[in-house]
């Protein structure tokens, strides 16, 4: 007997250890029925912190069932969830809203399972479920913040690639020529700048082909600026079909366009001379007009490294071979040699030929 008595005691002990333990927790333990109804058999307190129905109203389902203050959009998942757990005999963990008296939706965390008999019969459900509000608010904030930081980064992001775009076309704009989008003059002097410096530490010498467009002049006047825009597109496309992988071609100005090619010292003035010839033959274009066929050319002046010694040196040289060329029946390739060979038919040198022009 007083095995017996102690026994009991220990488990009025446990058992208000239980309830004053399920008296402080912001939720309820229940237990019910694996009926259709699921009848709840027992329900603490605590389910009235949480919805403000007592528990009475629950046992024996006898005023609403639990699945009453259960949010609609949420109970579909409620039943998936347990019934999913039961099949697999383990513990369903789930969060839903529940509907209070006031009609205010509230968050919980419901941890269950089922209880089977000696035969495995499912006889009960069970487990505890808590208020989880507070946590859910955070998460939901933690989640808006994640999504507005991840909206941040992508308008950041796209703000980065419109200035780097931006950018690209404020670059190419300052570097271009706006009607051939060929390489301005500025661009053309830094290169050439770079390739006279690189003449000078590597094995390469460099060439510089100044071209000059023949009856550009009666191209405009006769078929107006618009027919001689034209005409500079299509000598822009002509002398890309020229340039090759390490050459540079730009629009300078006007009708003059520059042609820049490195090659070894041996080699640069045929080399030059070879280039200059194929923009002479691509460049005879016909302009038909109401006076007749306007035939235009080039006229192309050469210069090269080391004979000039730096950028401007050359840029010069080849402005006065041009000139020469265009004073001496235009449409035609003037080079350093061909002034020598002039100097020794005078008996003049060829800089004072480039002066007397």
């Amino acid at each position: 007997m007083a095995i017996a008595r102690r026994a009991i005691r220990y488990a009025d002990e446990r058992l208000d250890a239980l309830l004053s333990i399920t008296g402080r927790m912001d939720g309820f333990l229940y237990r019910c029925r694996n009926d259709r109804f699921y009848t709840m058999l027992y329900m603490s307190d605590g389910i009235q912190t949480l919805s403000h129905y007592p528990s009475r109203d629950f046992i024996h389902n006898g005023v609403r069932d639990y699945t009453s203050i259960i949010h609609p959009e949420d109970l579909a998942g409620v039943y998936a969830a347990v019934d999913q757990a039961l099949e697999a005999r383990r513990t369903w963990n789930m969060d839903y809203r529940i509907v209070t008296k006031e009609g205010k939706s509230l968050w919980v965390r419901e941890i269950g399972g089922g209880v089977f008999n000696d035969a495995g019969v499912l006889v009960f459900l069970e487990g505890f479920v808590i208020d989880i509000s507070d946590r859910k608010e955070i998460e939901d904030l933690n989640v808006r913040l994640v999504q507005e930081l991840k909206v941040a980064n992508e308008e950041l992001s796209l703000q980065k690639r419109e200035l780097e775009l931006a950018k690209q076309q404020s670059d190419h704009s300052a570097n271009h020529d706006a009607l051939t989008d060929l390489p301005n003059r500025r661009a053309f002097q830094h290169k050439l700048q770079t390739a006279m410096e690189l003449s000078k530490t590597s094995a390469n010498a460099a060439a510089l082909l100044l071209i000059d467009l023949d009856k550009f002049k009666d191209v405009n006047d006769t078929l107006g600026h618009d027919a001689g825009d034209n005409l500079l597109k299509q000598v822009a496309v002509e002398l890309r079909t020229i340039v090759r992988k390490d050459d540079f071609v730009a629009r300078i100005g006007g009708d003059e366009f520059a042609f820049l090619l490195l090659a070894e010292p041996k080699h640069i003035a045929a080399e030059a001379a070879r280039v200059a010839r194929r923009i002479l033959n691509k460049l005879q274009i016909k302009m038909p007009s109401p006076n007749g066929v306007i035939q235009v050319g080039c006229t192309v002046g050469i210069a090269t490294s080391p004979e000039a010694a730096d950028a401007e040196n050359l840029m010069i040289l080849a402005d006065q071979l041009l000139y020469v060329g265009k004073k001496h029946g235009r449409n035609r390739v003037i080079t350093q040699s061909d002034l020598e060979t002039r100097a020794l038919q005078s008996k003049h040198s060829w800089r004072d030929l480039l002066i007397r022009s």
